[in-house]
């Protein structure tokens, strides 16, 4: 992309985002997709009374966004015991080979027990989308208690906050809170990006990661041969610091590095959660920290806070605040 595009236009973190129908986006704890040199948005629908529970919006400079409309209703979504599901941090990636768009989200119920990765597909990137699934990627039973209060002695490892990552190679994987939030799985997807591949054996197609360190928010990304890991710890709706962790290999062993974030708040994260991060076109190095500043007593009001960082020839970066900046910040920020 190029800086002249938006010359004219400014990124304002935790304002109102208007999109072009001058209506507040509605995608909370969401992700971005390019395809097709057109951006877009997926997250969570907060609108009270809406049918969607996932909303899509396109871009083509990032900056102003059209909503395309609902790309999964709530009404697509499995009932248990009665009980209709809700979804969080839903992310999407393109299948090439299959020319589906598959989005993956947390699917859950009240009281948290739920806990299972959502899974539908689309042939179009604004939806709707199918839902086809909810499961739990790793059948590892074996490794909890009998009567487990999330049934993970039957199913396996929850699935809560998640993301997805796609690969230099086309292989994609699913980073997740597990364990009841206490550890981080991450699990390579089926050639579909429908379900893990299989077998699914530890070590070679899955890992855990940060290990006992209740983590979540997970934004994961690649830069120079070394995967970045940043993440939350879990407080609830209360904002923490972040942390980055690093690895040469996508499964792992992840190494933390500590807070990012610099300045005034960035013991919590400039009051905000992250959950995705960016590659900037035509400026390697170059990524947005995406995250949500939540308004737990007012949801649907939550606001978005983007913050440009670049990393550095020796692999650091630091985020800092910024009341607001354009993409000429790319220009000049050599950290």
């Amino acid at each position: 992309m190029a800086g002249s595009l938006f010359a004219n236009d400014e990124f304002r973190p935790g304002e109102v985002w208007l999109d072009t129908s001058n209506n507040p986006v509605q995608a909370h704890g969401g992700g971005i997709l390019l395809y097709s040199n057109v951006f877009y948005w997926y997250g969570e629908d907060r609108t009270r009374g809406g049918s969607g529970v996932v909303a899509a919006y396109s871009s083509t400079n990032l900056y102003d966004w059209k909503r395309e409309g609902v790309a999964l209703s709530r009404f697509s979504l499995p009932r248990v015991d009665g009980e209709r599901c809700f979804v969080e941090r839903p992310k999407v990636i393109y299948n090439a080979r299959t020319k589906k768009f598959v989005m993956w989200m947390h699917a859950e119920q009240g009281g948290y027990r739920y806990s299972r990765a959502g899974i539908a597909t689309s042939d179009s990137p604004a939806g709707p989308f199918k839902f086809l699934q909810a499961i739990r990627p790793v059948a590892n039973t074996n490794a909890f208690p009998a009567n487990d209060d999330a049934d993970q002695d039957l199913y396996g490892g929850t699935v809560r906050d998640m993301n997805l990552f796609l690969d230099d190679d086309g292989k994609a994987y699913v980073f997740y809170s597990s364990e009841g939030n206490w550890t981080m799985y991450i699990v390579r997807l089926n050639d579909d990006f429908t379900g893990p591949e299989t077998p699914v054996v530890e070590g070679k197609t899955w890992a855990r990661t940060l290990v006992r360190q209740m983590r979540e928010g997970a934004a994961p990304f690649k830069y120079n041969g070394h995967y970045y890991l940043i993440t939350s710890a879990c407080t609830g709706w209360t904002p923490n610091a972040a942390d980055c962790a690093v690895a040469d290999n996508v499964l792992g062993p992840y190494k933390s590095r500590g807070n990012p974030c610099v300045g005034e708040d960035s013991e919590r994260t400039f009051d905000t959660q992250s959950t995705f991060v960016l590659p900037v076109m035509d400026h390697p190095g170059a990524f947005i920290f995406i995250a949500d500043e939540w308004h737990h007593q007012n949801l649907p009001d939550s606001r978005y806070v983007w913050l440009p960082f670049t990393i550095g020839t020796n692999g650091m970066f630091s985020i800092h605040w910024k009341d607001q900046w354009n993409f000429s910040a790319f220009n000049t920020s050599k950290q």
